[in-house]
């Protein structure tokens, strides 16, 4: 008896992602790697989290944003680890968006940690300032 769906549709239905992300004048493709969905799902939350932090209390913006920073550092390192110990044969994409995320991350925890040691100089300096007139 049929049910009413040719047997393509059902077979096109049950086949996993291929990597396709379409972006209108473009369509990046990849690999799907389920098993990365979550954690990076998690990264993704915790630095929304972050965002909301600095935007609505700007006086803890700076510690927020570096805590949600080196929380998605070690997640990129540990997704680095896994690709790079991984059997896949094709791991060029992956490790390179890896390496791009990581070096973008590192970036701005060095701006981040620099800002703070210029910004507490800075007001350090003018406490001690008082302009005369």
């Amino acid at each position: 008896m049929a049910t009413g769906h040719p047997p393509q549709a059902h077979q096109a239905r049950r086949r996993p992602p291929d990597g396709r992300i379409p972006l209108g004048f473009t369509t990046i493709t990849g690999e799907h790697f389920g098993r990365a969905s979550v954690p990076e799902a998690i990264i993704g939350a915790v630095l929304a989290a972050g965002a909301v932090v600095v935007a609505v209390a700007p006086g803890r913006a700076r510690t927020a944003a570096l805590g949600v920073t080196g929380f998605a550092v070690l997640g990129v390192l540990a997704g680095l680890g896994f690709v790079l110990t991984s059997s896949r044969p094709h791991i060029a994409a992956d490790l390179s968006y890896h390496l791009t995320i990581l070096l973008v991350l590192l970036t701005e925890v060095f701006v981040l940690v620099r800002t703070g040691r210029v910004g507490q100089a800075r007001a350090a300096c003018l406490r001690w300032y008082r302009p005369s007139g």
